[in-house]
C-alpha cells in the first residue's frame, strides 16, 4: 500500500478531531467553588418584571364616507376612452408563412371534420401538403449544410458507422488501460465499506482495478467488520476518518492524491468500467492527466466545440442595432457572418 495513502489517513484523524471532553464540556471561568453565586448556595434573585408601557392611544376612527341623498347624487365617474393600441387590431401573419400555419392549419382540419364538405377537406389538404412539402424543403437544406460544415456534422466528433464505431472502442480500450496503469504513481483509492453485501461486492471491484492497473486501494472498515478472503488485503478499523471526510452511507469511495488532496468518486456500488472512468475523469479535474489523455479515454474524436462561450461575447457588438429587436434576434445573414468570423479567430 502506498505511503502517500496512510500518511493521509494519519493527518485527517490528526486535524479533524476534538477530545470528548472539549465537545461535551466548554470551559467556563473560574472553579468550581469559586462560581457558588450561580445557584449552588442560594438561588439567584429572580428579575424585576418591567414597568407596564404607556397605553397605546386607540387608533382615531376614519372619516364617514359620504351619503349619497336625493339632493345630492353621487357623482357618476367617466368611463375611459380606449387607447389607440386598443382600438387597432393586430395585422395577421403574412400568408402561408410559419405564424400562419401554426395559427390555421388546425382550424382547416377542425373545420373538415366538423363539416367534410369536398371544399372544407380539399382546403386541409391543400394547406397541410403546403406545410410538409416546405419540411421536406428543409430537411433537404438541413443535410446539405450539416454535409458540407465539419463544426456541424457529428462524424467530426465520433463516428456513426459500425466499423468506425467498433475500431474506437477499441482503440479507447486501450488508451484506458495504458492510462490507468501510469496513474497509479499520482493517486490511490480509500474504500470505506460495512457488512453489507453491496460492500462486499464493491471490494471485489476494486480489488479487480487495484490487480488491473496497481492502483493501491485503503480499506476502512466502519463497523469493525472483515474483508472477504484474499480481497484487497488487511483493512483498517475508522477512527473518525470517515466523520472528517463527510461519510453518510457506505460503501464509498475516494480518490487519493499524492499532495494529499481526497475527492469522493462514488457512493454505493458500481461496476468496474464505470469506476475506472470516474478515476480518470476525477484525475483530469484534478490536473494528474492532461486533457488529451484523458479524451483519448472516450469514445470522441474530438471535444464539441463550445459554440456559445465563442460566440456570445461579440455577437451583439458586430450585429447592426437597427435590425435586431426587442427580443435581440439578429437576422440570418448578420448572425451567419458574426459566427463565421468568430469561429475563424
Amino acid at each position: 500500500m502506498s505511503k502517500f495513502l496512510m500518511t493521509l489517513m494519519a493527518a485527517l484523524l490528526a486535524s479533524g478531531f476534538t477530545t470528548a471532553s472539549q465537545l461535551d464540556y466548554p470551559e467556563r471561568d473560574g472553579r468550581f467553588l469559586e462560581r457558588d453565586q450561580e445557584g449552588w448556595f442560594w438561588y439567584e434573585p429572580v428579575p424585576e418584571e418591567p414597568e407596564p408601557e404607556d397605553e397605546v392611544p386607540a387608533p382615531k376612527k376614519p372619516p364617514e364616507k359620504e351619503v349619497e341623498t336625493l339632493a345630492k347624487p353621487k357623482a357618476v365617474e367617466p368611463a375611459p376612452s380606449p387607447s389607440p393600441a386598443q382600438q387597432t387590431q393586430p395585422a395577421p401573419p403574412d400568408a402561408m408563412s410559419a405564424e400562419w400555419f401554426r395559427a390555421n392549419i388546425k382550424k382547416y382540419k377542425d373545420k373538415a371534420w366538423e363539416n367534410p364538405t369536398p371544399e372544407n377537406v380539399s382546403a386541409f389538404l391543400y394547406v397541410q401538403k403546403m406545410a410538409m412539402n416546405r419540411s421536406a424543403k428543409f430537411a433537404d437544406v438541413w443535410k446539405e449544410v450539416v454535409t458540407t460544415d465539419p463544426v456541424l456534422d457529428a462524424n467530426s466528433t465520433a463516428p456513426t458507422t459500425t466499423s468506425g464505431t467498433l475500431r474506437m472502442k477499441a482503440e479507447t480500450k486501450k488508451a484506458r488501460k495504458e492510462l490507468l496503469g501510469t496513474v497509479k504513481e499520482k493517486v490511490g483509492l480509500i474504500f470505506f465499506y460495512n457488512s453489507s453485501q453491496y460492500s462486499m461486492e464493491q471490494a471485489r471491484t476494486l480489488d479487480a482495478i487495484n490487480e488491473l492497473y496497481g492502483i493501491d486501494v485503503l480499506a476502512v472498515s466502519t463497523d469493525g467488520s472483515p474483508l472477504p478472503e484474499g480481497v484487497l488485503g488487511e483493512a483498517v478499523m475508522d477512527q473518525g476518518q470517515s466523520q472528517v471526510m463527510g461519510v453518510k452511507q457506505v460503501p464509498a469511495t475516494f480518490i487519493a492524491f499524492d499532495d494529499n488532496t481526497t475527492r469522493p468518486i462514488g457512493v454505493g456500488m458500481f461496476a468496474r468500467p464505470l469506476m475506472e472512468d470516474r478515476i480518470l475523469m476525477v484525475a483530469q479535474m484534478h490536473g494528474s492527466i492532461s486533457d488529451e489523455a484523458y479524451m483519448a479515454t472516450q469514445n470522441q474524436l474530438k471535444k464539441e466545440d463550445d459554440l456559445i462561450g465563442v460566440i456570445a461575447p461579440n455577437a451583439y457588438a458586430n450585429a447592426e442595432p437597427e435590425t435586431t429587436d426587442e427580443n435581440g434576434f439578429i437576422p440570418p445573414e448578420q448572425l451567419m457572418r458574426i459566427i463565421r468570423q468568430e469561429l475563424n479567430k
